[in-house]
């Protein structure tokens, strides 16, 4: 059986693991490593200062990373912060705050070390004061804080009421969540819930909600109520999906016959019914090659006619592609090929390159201005496929004129990153990679798309272990697999909200 924990409980875990293994580790070691299932944990004690490496310790938390070659820079993505440490700098970033260290980074072999005492300091600052590193017995110190497992309430109001999003950090089922309705106020009791009434507390000047008022009744139970502005004609829960209570609200009156058949028309036209699937990059565009020989347009067309095969034979859905054998297409041609087929969902597949050949897992992107200096990195890398392209439409235009012309699409935006979250959340966990998240970036071959649209790099070519698994069929069918779930889950999300 699957638990589920917040990730600040999850990070708790695994900081008690740390302290485990440096519990086992002598003083007088150089550079012992302990098993773990993935990676090795590396302690190395240079004139009697102790150091670990930074990749180790993102790894021991499964955090994302990001290396750049050239300038010896590494981003740790930790609990939405980004950690930033340069080689032979005692200086570390965390968003926009800099901290400073007694001592320089220590770098070899394309690693970077911190000093182990200097930054649990550090972390203790930037993360819950539960953390701490005891010098007197060189160990991390934990102590489990209390969180609540309901994180966050959503409102959005829809043409005939309103849905109420109530995320958790654990899961509840129907018969742990009550629903009733009394002199205006709508009552959610939550069996097993637990809730920090000063921080879910809100007023708003309008919509369906004036007052939330979170209050935990006892130890077991939570209520959300909600102040009503108008009547309530019928509630329903909904659980689509797990750290998700799902409430719809309606508190209007039927519409005429008339206008709701006009309406069941016009919503046919959004049905998600036709979708084009976009092998990146072909012909005399390799893509990303990997270090054992493969090609990124060889893993990219693989993916895609699985994919194909799939929606073909499990779904209802007609299935274009931008091409099914090894010919160049320039990236304009894409979206100019799905707009003039009129289709209502847009996927370039695609493989993730880096200098560090330990970088490893899977990222979905949607359109936008770049929000991490990774997603430059990428973004610049797909886009070098213009090198290929005669009078590119994309050679003249600056990055300020870029970001105005993809915000002229923000119809989709919304859209496109929730089809991106969506597909992150299945391909990570279907196949086993580790989670680098949803970002944004200005990748030209989105540009121009009427229609929500993304771009997964599905994993790196350049990690060997990756690539090993990339070329293979099974592999790329598993990706497939997980991209079909994807594309039938936010289906029935988009069309149940239309």
């Amino acid at each position: 059986m699957r638990r589920n924990f917040t990730y600040k409980q999850f990070l708790n875990l695994l900081l008690i693991r740390l302290c485990l293994i440096l519990l086992i580790i002598p003083t007088y070691s150089i550079a012992r490593n302990v098993p773990r299932q993935d990676s090795e944990l590396s302690i190395v004690k240079i004139n009697d200062i102790r150091y670990i490496s930074i990749h180790d310790f993102a790894d021991m938390f499964r955090a994302r990373t990001f290396y750049t070659e050239k300038t010896k820079k590494m981003v740790v993505y930790l609990e939405n912060k980004a950690i930033k440490i340069t080689a032979f700098n005692p200086f570390i970033v965390v968003d926009d705050e800099t901290y400073q260290m007694t001592v320089d980074t220590y770098f070899n072999n394309n690693e970077i070390y911190v000093p182990l005492t200097d930054f649990t300091k550090i972390i203790r600052q930037v993360f819950p004061d539960n953390i701490n590193f005891n010098k007197r017995r060189d160990q991390l110190e934990i102590t489990p804080p209390q969180y609540g497992n309901i994180n966050h309430i959503e409102i959005k109001e829809k043409a005939n009421g309103s849905l109420f999003r109530i995320k958790t950090s654990r899961n509840f089922t129907s018969a742990d969540v009550g629903l009733r309705v009394r002199h205006g106020w709508l009552y959610v009791d939550i069996y097993g819930g637990i809730v920090d009434s000063i921080a879910l507390a809100r007023n708003f000047p309008s919509g369906i909600v004036s007052r939330i008022v979170p209050l935990q009744i006892s130890d077991q139970i939570a209520q959300l109520s909600f102040k009503l502005r108008g009547t309530v004609l019928d509630k329903q829960l909904l659980l689509q999906k797990p750290n998700e209570i799902l409430i719809s609200v309606h508190t209007k009156q039927d519409i005429s016959d008339t206008i709701t058949n006009e309406l069941e028309q016009v919503k046919k036209k959004w049905l998600i019914d036709k979708i084009v699937i976009d092998p990146g990059h072909g012909g005399k565009d390799p893509g990303a090659i990997g270090r054992g020989g493969t090609y990124e347009k060889d893993v990219t067309l693989g993916i895609a006619l699985k994919l194909k095969d799939i929606l073909r034979e499990k779904s209802d859905i007609e299935v274009l592609m931008t091409r099914d054998d090894d010919r160049f297409i320039e990236l304009k041609h894409r979206t100019e090929f799905a707009n003039r087929n009129e289709a209502k969902l847009f996927i370039s597949i695609h493989a993730n390159s880096n200098p560090s050949k330990r970088i490893k897992g899977v990222s979905t992107y949607f359109l936008g201005p770049e929000n991490t200096e990774e997603a430059r990195e990428v973004a610049l890398l797909e886009n070098s496929v213009i090198k290929y392209e005669k009078n590119s439409k994309y050679a003249d235009l600056s990055a300020e004129n870029f970001i105005l012309s993809a915000m002229a699409q923000n119809i989709y935006n919304t859209e496109s990153e929730d089809l991106a979250a969506i597909v992150q959340e299945v391909i990570s966990d279907h196949c086993n990679l580790i989670d680098r998240g949803v970002r944004q970036a200005n990748f030209y071959v989105l540009w121009g798309a009427s229609m929500p649209n993304i771009l997964v790099e599905t994993a790196f070519i350049s990690n060997r272990t990756e690539e090993r698994k990339l070329r293979t069929s099974a592999f790329q069918q598993k990706i497939a697999e997980a991209l079909y779930k994807s594309i039938m889950k936010f289906k029935k999300k988009y069309e149940w909200g239309i």
